[in-house]
């Protein structure tokens, strides 16, 4: 589409109050970072181009554009595409204006996170891509950190405020392959922020004082943990049984004695 039709489409919808209306279809553009944001699932296109056959294109959900940006579609590339491989001539659109791309990348996310869940790795990706945005329209002077509001962050992206301050210690302070692996669905949030943050501290240990502190904390968080899953298990096992008080001091006395010889490899004297 020439550029004086984009303009006069952009005049109806004036006229219109921004009501949706027809477009050519290979007049609209795609482009990042909107086209990437949220990859194409084979499975959900199927079902649409099916059932834009059967009922064709819903003008209630047009494609949602970038008014002023060339055709520039935001929000609906599923849609888009469906439409495209049904050979659809004109589909419905509704230009949106937006002050900036952060904004109109606000609203994409937005219009997502409203539809369906969004995984990890897609709630890493937008976080990602709005910080750094953010970071990069940032003044020089007066707040260092305009719109990095976790609370507000979290309401865009349909999450909790501890969730999108994990994801940013994630990308602040993981190595890549952790990243890789939330990327890919391996891993967690929760699992790799854990990793993250172990071995962040570990690091952070400025001498081998600091180490052995942080060694004998996690031995003893550990054994803990250790002796009431083993108590628990020997509970379902032997229901309503109990151990005599000399059965327990016989028990305690080869627990120190076991744990005795192998916490002296952990020490000096067991390294000589």
């Amino acid at each position: 589409m020439a550029n004086r039709e984009i303009d006069k489409t952009e005049s109806i919808f004036k006229e219109m109050d921004y009501t949706s209306t027809l477009v050519n279809t290979d007049s609209l553009r795609t482009a990042a970072p909107f086209k990437n944001l949220f990859p194409i699932r084979e499975d959900i296109l199927s079902k649409i181009a099916e059932d834009m056959k059967q009922h064709g294109f819903d003008r209630a959900h047009p494609i949602a554009v970038w008014s002023g940006h060339n055709l520039t579609v935001v929000d609906g590339h599923t849609r888009l595409l469906a439409a495209i491989k049904l050979g659809f001539p004109q589909i419905p659109v509704v230009l949106k204006k937006f002050a900036n791309e952060e904004k109109a990348l606000e609203y994409a996310i937005d219009s997502q996170a409203n539809r369906r869940n969004l995984t990890d790795a897609e709630l890493m990706k937008c976080l990602s891509l709005l910080d750094r945005r953010r970071k990069a329209g940032r003044p020089r002077t007066g707040d260092p950190t305009p719109g990095r509001s976790a609370e507000r962050t979290a309401m865009l992206l349909g999450t909790s405020r501890g969730t999108v301050e994990k994801i940013r210690s994630i990308l602040d302070h993981a190595p890549e392959e952790i990243k890789d692996a939330i990327r890919s669905g391996n891993l967690t949030i929760n699992r790799a922020y854990v990793i993250t943050m172990e071995k962040r501290n570990i690091s952070k240990c400025r001498d081998e004082d600091e180490l052995r502190i942080a060694m004998a904390t996690e031995l003893k968080k550990n054994l803990s943990k250790a002796f009431r899953d083993c108590i628990a298990e020997l509970k379902k096992k032997y229901p309503g049984v109990l151990l005599t008080k000399e059965q327990a001091a016989e028990v305690l006395k080869v627990a120190c004695a076991t744990l005795k010889t192998e916490l002296d490899k952990l020490t000096q004297k067991g390294k000589k």
